[in-house]
């Protein structure tokens, strides 16, 4: 082949693969129209917390009709709570359909998947790490952070290369956050001697944002308030399975003590995703527990007498 018939075929190639992979303004027919995605952070009474500064950060990952990686986004805090869109482009022919997953607060307190290794929507996965084994091999799970997960499908337009309509990923709290005071011991007791096991809950959330994996337990830390008063700090947990009741168990020297799965009215310890679980155990004269759910973070503040 001659130079110049090397160079002819070159130029029909290129001006093939230009024709194949992109859209000419003169035949937009079976061009995929460019759209915006925005996310929206949602509490669990349904209002709009975006502009909060709850999310620290977002990945949004794309995946196209066959459940594979199309694009990965990151977003910041300010980004978030700004609302910035993100700009979807496709070449042609383009994806029918679009699946936007996206997980916020991701960090060291949890295992996740790194964004290099995602290549089809099964890939994805969030699990809490594994704290530690008790004296009484109880299997204890770190305490998660503030993690948010929202999902949303797109059906692809088709037609111009003019903007399509614009779509949003909302994307709720996927932990329960708990906290739990006893007071009111018999008096010459040792506070030090106790210890609170929380039993049990799914230690994984899957691709779809549905609960899976093995069972774990949380050994909250606990510190002493006042003479007669002990008290975990706030801290988080995956929702149990089938909405079942915690466990609580209070244990004394490694001992088991006690077992409860409800209050003294027969409210169980059932966490609520995005609220706040509050347990109160008075131990003074009969020993009565009190549940109360409160707003996220939010602690009840009850009156001692």
């Amino acid at each position: 082949m001659s130079n110049t018939n090397k160079y002819c075929f070159l130029l029909v190639a290129l001006l093939l693969t230009g024709l194949l992979s992109s859209c000419l303004k003169e035949n937009v027919a079976d061009c995929p129209r460019p759209f915006q995605v925005t996310v929206k952070a949602v509490d669990a009474d349904g209002n709009d917390i975006t502009e909060s500064g709850d999310v620290e950060q977002v990945i949004l990952f794309v995946f196209d009709e066959n459940q594979q990686i199309f694009k990965t986004f990151t977003m910041t805090a300010n980004e978030v709570k700004q609302r910035k869109p993100i700009d979807i482009r496709m070449e042609f022919p383009g994806h029918k359909s679009l699946k936007f997953a996206a997980w916020a607060n991701l960090d060291s307190k949890v295992d996740y998947s790194q964004i290099n290794t995602v290549q089809q929507l099964t890939d994805l996965y969030v699990k809490l790490k594994s704290g530690q084994v008790t004296r009484n091999m109880i299997t204890v799970a770190q305490s998660p952070g503030d993690l948010f997960f929202g999902s949303h499908d797109v059906e692809v337009e088709f037609g111009s290369t003019e903007m399509g309509r614009s779509h949003e990923v909302q994307i709720f709290r996927k932990t329960a956050s708990v906290i739990i005071t006893a007071r009111k011991f018999p008096a010459g007791e040792s506070l030090s001697d106790y210890s609170f096991i929380l039993r049990e809950s799914p230690d994984t959330y899957d691709s779809n944002g549905e609960l899976s994996g093995n069972m774990v337990n949380y050994k909250p830390a606990i510190s002493a308030v006042g003479d007669n008063k002990l008290a975990t700090s706030l801290f988080n947990t995956f929702p149990t399975a089938g909405n079942e009741s915690y466990v609580l168990e209070i244990y004394k020297k490694g001992n088991l003590l006690y077992s409860f799965t409800q209050g003294s009215d027969g409210k169980e310890f059932i966490p609520v995703v995005g609220k706040t679980l509050n347990i109160v155990i008075d131990f003074w004269a009969d020993l009565s527990i009190k549940v109360v759910v409160t707003p996220w973070g939010v602690i009840y503040q009850d009156v001692e007498y």
